[in-house]
């Protein structure tokens, strides 16, 4: 009884070193990250700074939040995340909802189709032509209707549905005199708004770090997201550290936007990198709690 409970001490005792050291793994990038955001960049570059910001300053995100387009670029973000995440789960739920049904003819043909797409693609001139042809180059929707349909997140729906909602609970609501509409919105959406959580929150993180729809299928500046945005300031700054010193001055002075001695190409990137997290980061922890459920859900059978 004694070594039971010795071992069972050693197991937990090991487990939460163990552990500790896998969470401090984890965390010590985005706080290494941090304080070189916040700390003059010239400094930084000395080297040594592990834990707190030796010469603390704000400049190298005055450099990203100074130019109101980057404002704008912001927001263009924002809206494309909220319709795109809600666009997606609602249309790829629509989808699956209906192959998920056995009755639907055809059904096996569309999930080798669908799979067959999944697999193989068009190529990305084909692409671009079909969005020339749809009108979308150079428009908002161009961020969000080519992303209302995701065929992997259909068919963990699909199989999710069939698993996790009972048969009898369907053929109940028929018997009411329901139809389809009504099991979607009455049955479906409320049984399975762990799994639209963990869904979501995936495919809201793919909207919102995506640079390469901004950069090759809009042109226009007030369109383009944040990712998009940064990505070019970036270039921008590394651009501007290989012009001479003196016209590289003149253009700070006239731009106004940073003090030359506190930042440099790679405290702006740090910079770059927490304002680009940080939404994500906020949003996390609320949705932490649905992502067990929505990875075992469907997973027992009745």
């Amino acid at each position: 009884m004694n070594q039971s409970r010795l071992g069972d001490r050693s197991f937990t005792i090991s487990n939460t070193v163990i552990l500790t050291i896998f969470a401090f793994l984890c965390m010590y990038p985005f706080w290494y990250i941090l304080i070189l955001s916040l700390n003059e960049g010239r400094d930084a570059a000395l080297g040594s700074l592990y834990w707190w910001p030796r010469v603390f300053t704000l400049d190298n995100y005055r450099v990203m939040l100074s130019d109101p387009a980057i404002i704008n670029a912001f927001w263009v973000t924002v809206k494309r995340t909220v319709i795109g995440t809600f666009g997606s789960l609602i249309v790829t739920s629509l989808v699956a909802f209906a192959l998920s049904r056995k009755e639907l003819p055809g059904r096996k043909q569309l999930l080798l189709l669908f799979l067959f797409i999944m697999l193989f693609s068009g190529g990305l001139i084909p692409f671009y032509l079909q969005l020339y042809h749809l009108g979308l180059l150079n428009n908002f929707w161009v961020y969000v209707i080519p992303s209302l349909f995701s065929v992997w997140n259909m068919f963990v729906m699909k199989t999710s549905f069939q698993n996790s909602i009972p048969e009898n609970v369907i053929e109940s609501v028929k018997l009411d005199g329901g139809g389809y509409v009504r099991v979607y919105f009455h049955i479906v959406l409320p049984f399975s708004v762990p799994l639209f959580a963990a869904l979501g929150l995936f495919t809201a993180v793919g909207l919102w770090n995506d640079w390469f729809t901004g950069a090759f299928y809009v042109s226009d500046l007030g369109l383009q997201p944040l990712p998009t945005y940064l990505q070019r300031m970036l270039s921008t700054i590394e651009a501007s550290q290989k012009i001479s010193a003196s016209s590289q001055m003149a253009m700070m002075n006239q731009t106004r936007l940073y003090n030359p001695d506190a930042i440099t190409t790679k405290s702006v990137r740090m910079a770059t990198i927490m304002i680009t997290m940080l939404p994500i980061l906020i949003v996390y922890p609320f949705l932490q709690r649905f992502f067990v459920k929505g990875v075992l859900i469907g997973s027992v059978k009745e």
